[in-house]
């Protein structure tokens, strides 16, 4: 035992419930492993599992940049733009999806709405051109623009996607 100005700090052979190691379980479908932390206390017994599923369609699509999402290069037009999210909005949207899917085709019909709306917007696109010129890819993050984006993209015009051309 350690005492630091009044308070002391015990070592962890007094409290080894607190330092288990995890058990890893293999179960039947590869490449899902189920984690456990066992943890016992004097008064009640606590079981900790995390599942790792690679096959999750929302999750992946978060990586995608706003032209992967929708189908589209770099280089589109604007009725293009229109055209590839009516066709995805109209195939994901919540009304007309599966009914044990509805969670994930709510989600990627939200992902797919947002990616239009940068899109569409001349302003926003070339500001979000610029993040991913420059390796950022703020698409479906809680980041919001704020006044001094633009104001900063048209200060440094080096920054901005008119530097491209």
């Amino acid at each position: 035992m350690k005492c630091y100005k009044g308070s002391a700090i015990l070592a962890t052979d007094y409290y080894p419930f607190l330092y288990k190691r995890p058990v890893f379980s293999p179960s039947a479908s590869f490449p899902s492993t189920t984690i456990s932390y066992p943890a016992r206390t004097r008064f009640l017994s606590t079981r900790i599992q995390a599942r790792l599923t690679q096959d999750d369609p929302v999750k992946q699509s978060e990586d995608l940049s706003f032209y992967d999402l929708l189908g589209v290069t770099e280089s589109v037009t604007l009725p293009e733009i229109k055209q590839a999210y009516k066709q995805l909005a109209r195939k994901y949207h919540p009304d007309v999806s599966p009914p044990d899917q509805v969670e994930e085709y709510t989600d990627r019909f939200i992902r797919v709405q947002e990616a239009y709306e940068t899109l569409s917007d001349p302003r926003r696109r070339v500001l979000y051109d610029r993040d991913l010129s420059m390796g950022f890819s703020f698409s479906f993050s809680g980041r919001r623009r704020n006044r001094y984006d633009e104001v900063y993209s048209y200060a440094h015009p080096s920054s901005s996607a008119f530097s491209r051309i």
